[in-house]
């Protein structure tokens, strides 16, 4: 395979990233210096100081639910190695160009922490479910409690589309005879190791049907993080003196959080494109500038401290990033 052949998909990944920057700056040319006078000036503090505390507190909440997941593969896991898993994960997420993604690494260290392959893969990607579950239900509901409000056909075509993308998913994982439908897609994998470590992985996340304590716990704990995720972001809204409604958070947020799926860097410039589009809907151009740049401050600051605390705890190595990479290989 050809050098441009191997990394063509971190160049798509960079190419997004920064097409979306470019957009952005030619979008608020006019505009990018009253945000930053806004944010020099008009910021208080207090509210900002609330948000990081209570983005931490997110990230407890996640690492315990990452516990009770790992709990029903019988990988008993502290507080501190869980919550070690998510500050790498984020690490990973936001601040590596690597073809290796945040759960990728979390499911790779759970690997060497328990010995459990197959048993850590399935439960990063459980565990993935489960905030995509709460993400969506809360913008489902908002969506149809608050629909004149909120009607927007972009914001419609995101959230019923996920919401779409997230039934298929829990039919095809809990029915093996819905899944059966789907079998003919099977020939399309061309490693016959991948075929027979899809289907491990499969019937590992197919056994959770069985463990309804430990994933009815997760799924709270996928509310209560999600509900203060979604919290920190309207106190962001708050510290710059922005009227906007609560409710309307749980709908935008969890829209944001889909877009940032796409393609990039880490979702870089393409979340940052959408949260001008939406949040410029109820705010003037230069204070939904203000807050861009003030969301980004707050998640690259975690991220910057998350990659703090991994070098702490051992760091990135070139060996560990091979093996990480190996995994999403056909030959791995």
């Amino acid at each position: 395979m050809s050098a441009l052949g191997k990394h063509k998909g971190k160049i798509l990944r960079f190419a997004i990233s920064f097409a979306a920057i470019g957009v952005i700056v030619y979008v608020m040319r006019d505009k990018i210096h009253d945000s930053m006078a806004i944010l020099r000036h008009e910021v208080l503090w207090g509210w900002f100081a609330l948000a990081a505390a209570g983005y931490f507190a997110g990230l407890a909440i996640l690492a315990v639910r990452l516990q009770w997941v790992f709990r029903v593969q019988n990988i008993h896991m502290s507080f501190r190695e869980s919550f070690h898993l998510g500050v790498v994960g984020l690490f990973y997420n936001l601040m590596l160009p690597s073809a290796v993604g945040g759960d990728v690494a979390k499911a790779f260290y759970a690997y060497k922490y328990s010995g459990k392959k197959i048993e850590s893969a399935t439960s990063i990607l459980l565990d993935r479910l489960m905030g995509f579950v709460a993400l969506i239900i809360m913008a489902v509901i908002g969506l149809v409690y608050f629909s004149k409000e909120a009607s927007n056909a972009y914001i419609d075509y995101a959230v019923y589309g996920a919401l779409g993308v997230l039934l298929f998913c829990i039919a095809f994982f809990s029915s093996r005879r819905f899944a059966r439908l789907f079998k003919g897609f099977a020939r399309l994998i061309p490693s016959e190791k991948w075929k027979a470590r899809l289907a491990e992985i499969y019937h590992a996340i197919y056994g959770y049907r069985h463990h309804h304590g430990p994933v009815l716990m997760a799924v709270l704990l996928s509310f209560a993080g999600q509900a203060l995720f979604i919290s920190v972001n309207y106190w962001l809204t708050l510290s710059l003196s922005a009227g906007i409604d609560y409710w309307k958070f749980f709908i935008l947020i969890p829209v944001i959080s889909i877009v940032s799926m796409a393609p990039s860097i880490g979702g870089l410039g393409v979340r940052e494109g959408c949260i001008l589009l939406l949040f410029g809907r109820y705010l003037p151009p230069e204070r939904a500038g203000a807050l861009m740049i003030l969301m980004f401050i707050m998640t690259y600051a975690f991220s910057i401290g998350a990659g703090i605390w991994y070098a702490f705890r051992g760091g990135l190595k070139p060996k560990a990033l091979n093996e990480m990479e190996m995994m999403q290989s056909p030959k791995g």
